[in-house]
């Protein structure tokens, strides 16, 4: 039998997935999608910096097609900003602070954001979608299962090792949140 704190979150989830989208850049639109994906905000913010980054550029990055790449750290800029979270089920997260535009990536306007892991690279996903695969902080690396942050290419964009044989490490500065 299902508990009755996972019923009402199962419960609300599709309540709020029959309701209107909300306005991009909506605070309490923003807080509704963390409540409907299930996600419990950590207290820091961050920004993570590569070792071994692109020199001058070494703070990860997400571009507005939710690509990942290392760019000049500017700490007050929510692009390079994340948050370590916990998902409803106990899954560590790293929530991301920039918001997303329709005519980049229509699919993650008004939705909670998270560092996701499509079987190839890292990049931003919805926290609540099907089959979503989180990547998370784990020992000063950025991991999802034992797929792990490798470096980056040519072109300074985040390149995964998908046996985690070749990971990076991130070193992490705290932050104050920036808007979305």
């Amino acid at each position: 039998m299902k508990g009755f704190t996972h019923i009402l979150v199962v419960s609300f989830v599709a309540f709020r997935s029959v309701s209107a989208i909300p306005a991009k850049g909506h605070k309490a639109a923003n807080a509704a999608a963390s409540t409907a994906a299930g996600i419990s905000r950590g207290a820091s913010t961050i920004v993570m910096k590569e070792v071994g980054g692109v020199p001058g550029n070494e703070c990860l990055t997400f571009r507005n097609n939710g690509e990942i790449v290392d760019a000049a750290c500017v700490n007050t800029s929510a692009d390079r900003q994340v948050t370590p979270s916990t998902s409803a089920s106990g899954a560590d997260v790293l929530l991301v602070q920039r918001s997303f535009d329709a005519g980049f990536r229509p699919d993650l306007v008004g939705k909670q954001v998270c560092m996701g892991f499509n079987g190839t690279d890292f990049k931003a996903v919805d926290c609540n979608a099907s089959g979503t695969r989180f990547v998370s902080l784990v020992g000063g690396q950025l991991k999802s299962g034992t797929a792990c942050q490798s470096g980056h290419d040519s072109a300074a964009q985040l390149t995964v090792d998908l046996s985690g044989s070749k990971c990076v490490g991130v070193t992490i500065t705290t932050v104050t949140p920036a808007a979305p």
